[in-house]
């Protein structure tokens, strides 16, 4: 396979698609990166307005509130966006496309790219704050949220992850007076503040996912706190050749299966780009993860690495550094 292509651009060739030139490539995955996560929760549709030429006031007053569920066929090219009124489309663009693994969502079409938008995310360099006082204040505010690591072991009562309504013991995932972390100031800065960390797994994440998209954090390894659309990764945009840095991936999860020492996720992008992940059996077990788990969207921390057969795996020992997220989140998922 060469070196430069993604694996989604080689399968496709190999099964006699046409090869596409590897810059496009570069290009649509930084056009992907920077269009950022789905956070339009609804459109407003009004099949007499003209983006450009008729009022906000309007679109906000007659048009219909619809939800990526809720699109009609005939609702193409008068949909647009509640914040800044460009007009959206619908991925899938076809209803009778919700049923399979593409989770349906609204995202601003291209020719607006450069118009300011509160829901359009662009990835950052990471956050700065200006004393140490504003980053304490950030805390207090739940508006930066301190990961000095991840969970070991599973806490004394087991968690149903399969259940996003499944009650539970917040503090199970959550600790109040967690263990003091050093965390810097931001990326130019030398100046480092010890600060209380609360929160020591995916799960917690997973579970207020709309709410934390837009929420900073300090992940374990990091070098600077950095909001959590910029630390997710759909593992279609991996290739060949990892960063050796560790991220937030997420990926839909084909098979399951319970090897020798360890249980083997292989999760499946709908460009076909595979990854494998193993855990430990008595996780998921304390996970109720099981194989009707397949089908399901997995967050995991941790590094990529190559194996023999070329398919790009991780290996996660931390009961707390993977979770399903919600099905009622994964329109909130990057594309």
């Amino acid at each position: 396979m060469p070196p430069h292509f993604s694996r989604a651009a080689w399968i496709g060739s190999s099964l006699g698609a046409p090869v596409v030139n590897p810059d496009k490539i570069s290009n649509l995955l930084e056009a992907v990166v920077q269009e950022g996560s789905h956070r339009i929760p609804y459109a407003r549709y009004l099949k007499d307005w003209t983006y450009g030429k008729d009022s906000a006031e309007r679109l906000q007053a007659e048009g219909e509130r619809i939800e990526p569920s809720e699109y009609r066929p005939e609702m193409e090219s008068k949909i647009f966006c509640p914040e800044c009124t460009t007009p959206l489309s619908r991925a899938p663009k076809n209803a009778d496309l919700f049923t399979n693994s593409r989770t349906a969502h609204f995202r601003h079409k291209p020719a607006h790219r450069l118009v300011p938008c509160a829901l359009r995310t662009t990835r950052g360099a990471g956050l700065n704050y200006s004393s140490e006082e504003e980053m304490r204040q950030a805390v207090q505010n739940s508006d930066l949220a301190i990961i000095s690591g991840w969970q070991n072991t599973p806490p004394d009562q087991s968690i149903d992850e399969t259940d996003a309504d499944a009650v539970f013991d917040q503090t199970q995932i959550i600790d109040p007076d967690g263990p003091p972390t050093e965390v810097p100031l931001g990326r130019h800065t030398g100046e480092r503040f010890l600060l209380p960390s609360k929160l020591s797994t995916v799960l917690a994440i997973c579970r207020n996912f709309d709410k934390n998209l837009n929420r900073a954090f300090f992940f374990p390894d990091s070098q600077y706190p950095v909001r959590l659309t910029d630390k997710l990764f759909d593992i279609a945009l991996v290739n060949e050749d990892p960063s050796t840095q560790s991220h937030l991936f997420f990926g839909r999860i084909r098979t399951l299966s319970r090897l020798n020492f360890r249980d083997k996720f292989t999760l499946v992008s709908d460009e076909g780009v595979q990854v494998k992940v193993y855990a430990w059996p008595t996780h998921n077990d304390r996970k109720h993860i099981t194989r009707n788990s397949e089908g399901r969207v997995l967050l995991f921390y941790g590094e990529l690495y190559l194996e023999n057969d070329g398919i790009l795996a991780c290996k996660v020992d931390d009961w707390g550094a993977y979770s399903l997220l919600p099905e009622k989140y994964e329109h909130c998922l990057p594309d």
